[in-house]
């Protein structure tokens, strides 16, 4: 799973148009990712690459203050949550999914003929991302969507339909123009972290669920990493 992660967060961060990521490791193995995103409350986000209590701890250990930890598990969901809440995190109560496709077998969708669809690459300095928006006839956004084409791996990210365009198809659409032009560029796999709401949507487009992520986060004037024996090593990308 700890490769799964590692390939996702690159495309997450180039979506947010983050700074690569820096690995944080213990006696030169690898224990955790750690995003800069710089907003408040969430100054730095950590993503463990494994669920085992004691990797956990030492992730922990090593947050700053407003650092959120999440933890990508399979089996361990309910445990894992107990175990970030016993060292003084908030635990949030929504579990978010870590999502693949093989992306061959994406279903095609088309926009029904009042809307047009919008295809775009975007260029930052870490690299491009594709952009999607559904537009209606008076020219507003009714549904949206971004990739990160890293290698063969498409990383989609802020699938969104207005409230007031749902139920007319268009994340479907949204999701199988981003599948298209992936392909396109190069990926066969697609990645994303979805919510609970979404995952009822990529689930009927043929996702397959992977594993729960589990986020807690620091206070403000938290910290673990006076005692913490992590390191930062190169960044993850």
């Amino acid at each position: 799973m700890d490769e799964l992660v590692r390939r996702w967060q690159r495309g997450w961060g180039l979506c947010r148009g983050l700074p690569p990521a820096r690995l944080l490791a213990q006696d030169e193995v690898v224990r955790g990712i750690e995003a800069e995103l710089g907003l408040p409350g969430r100054a730095h986000e950590i993503f463990t690459l494994s669920d085992e209590p004691e990797a956990i701890a030492e992730l922990v250990a090593a947050a700053g203050p407003e650092t959120w930890v999440t933890v990508t598990t399979t089996q361990r969901e309910d445990e894992v949550a107990a175990e970030l809440a016993a060292t003084g995190f908030e635990v949030f109560a929504e579990r978010k999914a870590l999502m693949s496709i093989n992306l061959a077998d994406h279903p095609v969708a088309a926009a029904r003929p009042e809307y047009a669809v919008e295809l775009e690459s975007a260029a930052s300095q870490y690299g491009a991302v594709e952009l999607v928006r559904v537009v209606d006839p008076a020219g507003a956004v009714a549904a949206r969507g971004m990739a990160a084409v890293v290698g063969t791996d498409a990383v989609m990210h802020d699938i969104h339909t207005d409230p007031a365009h749902r139920r007319r198809g268009l994340g479907s659409v949204v999701m199988s123009t981003l599948s298209l032009r992936a392909v396109e560029l190069g990926a066969t796999t697609g990645l994303l972290m979805a919510t609970a709401d979404g995952v009822q949507l990529y689930r009927r487009l043929g996702w397959l669920l992977r594993a729960t992520m589990v986020t807690g986060r620091s206070g403000p004037g938290d910290s673990g990493a006076e005692g913490g024996d992590l390191r930062p090593v190169l960044a993850s990308r």
